[in-house]
């Protein structure tokens, strides 16, 4: 395929003979640099195909849990997916970066992920001051690729919110509301409130007061915690002072075990309800199963451990083939679920998809996840 331009005439001398060897070196050599050149292109040329979803994410730091667990669920969504033959036949490549819950992090990395890496989409936000952050600076709409899957669920992420992030949980408000409904429902209608001193604690303080308001529930206390506080027994004793039937914490997942600890190590029998986000297996590491009776939390997914639902059945699945974690959570099912619309999304945005043609199928998108409805149309704001 490769020829010499060079004629060799002269008898075969030492010399010549010497000229042809060097010849025949420089024929191998173009060939050797050639195959490399085109398996080099053909590389690029895979890597180029293929889908960047990007997730900027705690992966330390305080939210470490929730994000870690956010992303193996993630991941085992997009193993799950390329096994299968990935989407209109491109593999799917999944970028995790750790903001460390900084909000300026989140920022600064959103913005270099986004020119560096070029996803079509952002997977798990979490930290409201962290979205708030990019709310505020427009991050999202200058980058101008769309987000699927943020926690908090506080409203004031969602209202006005952006038309570049789409939530695929229930909102803060649905689940205090049902919480607090609940208290009402069996006879504690005095209640305190343990509220993180945060957007996402101070949104969801309003939302009870709003709302316990109108079914005759007295909210009797409200009792701030500081972002990073460790030592909880100050609020338990100012909780107790309140002669509360019940307490409601909004508070970040690692503050939530360490308030459950301190209430519960106090010796106060006052039952405890919280959001989604606690994880029960941190509250019993931190409290003991026995001193943790009568905690309640709000679900928004199926129970991880019943496998009564498809969604379940086939995130216990993946997670077991494709994960090396053995007792997969609430925060891994919610990953899944978030990847599983980022999917749909894709499935419905055509053979070559880009962000804004990926932004319009989702407007668009609904999806049953074996049982999990998810209608991600609900974002706010102007483009």
């Amino acid at each position: 395929m490769f020829q010499s331009s060079t004629k060799v005439d002269a008898p075969q001398t030492k010399d010549t003979n010497r000229m042809a060897r060097v010849e025949k070196g420089n024929r191998m050599t173009v060939f050797k640099f050639a195959s490399i050149v085109a398996i080099a292109g053909w590389i690029s040329a895979a890597y180029a195909s293929d889908m960047v979803i990007a997730s900027v994410a705690p992966l330390s730091g305080p939210l470490a849990f929730n994000g870690v667990q956010n992303l193996e669920g993630s991941r085992a969504c997009i193993d799950e997916a390329n096994a299968a033959g990935g989407v209109h036949g491109h593999k799917l490549r999944l970028v995790a970066v750790d903001d460390q819950y900084k909000a300026q992090e989140t920022v600064r990395l959103v913005r270099l992920v986004a020119e560096r890496n070029k996803p079509i989409a952002f997977l798990n936000l979490i930290g409201s001051e962290n979205v708030s952050a990019l709310l505020r600076e427009r991050t999202l709409v200058n980058v101008r690729i769309p987000v699927v899957g943020v926690s908090p669920g506080a409203d004031i992420l969602r209202k006005p919110g952006s038309p570049w992030i789409f939530h695929v949980q229930a909102s803060d408000g649905a689940q205090l509301k049902r919480i607090v409904s609940h208290l009402a429902t069996i006879g504690l209608t005095r209640i305190a409130v343990a509220y993180q001193d945060s957007p996402f604690g101070q949104d969801g303080l309003k939302t009870v007061e709003s709302f316990a308001a109108e079914i005759n529930v007295a909210v009797t206390g409200r009792i701030p915690i500081a972002q990073g506080l460790e030592d909880l027994k100050q609020v338990a004793g100012q909780l107790r002072r309140t002669e509360a039937q019940a307490y409601v914490m909004i508070v970040a997942p690692d503050t939530g075990t360490l308030f459950v600890r301190d209430v519960l190590s106090s010796g106060d029998t006052t039952p405890i309800c919280g959001m989604s986000y606690i994880s029960v297996q941190g509250a019993i590491e931190k409290a003991g199963l026995s001193a943790a009776t009568g905690l309640a939390l709000a679900q928004v997914t199926p129970n991880v451990q019943s496998s009564n639902t498809a969604l379940v059945r086939r995130f216990q699945a993946a997670m077991g083939k494709y994960s090396e974690v053995r007792a997969p959570g609430q925060h891994h099912l919610m990953g899944y679920v978030s990847c599983q619309v980022v999917l749909e999304g894709l499935r419905n945005s055509g053979p070559a998809p880009k962000p804004e043609r990926f932004l319009s199928a989702m407007r668009r998108t609904k999806i049953d996840i074996g049982g999990y409805l998810s209608h991600p149309v609900r974002s706010y704001g102007r483009l």
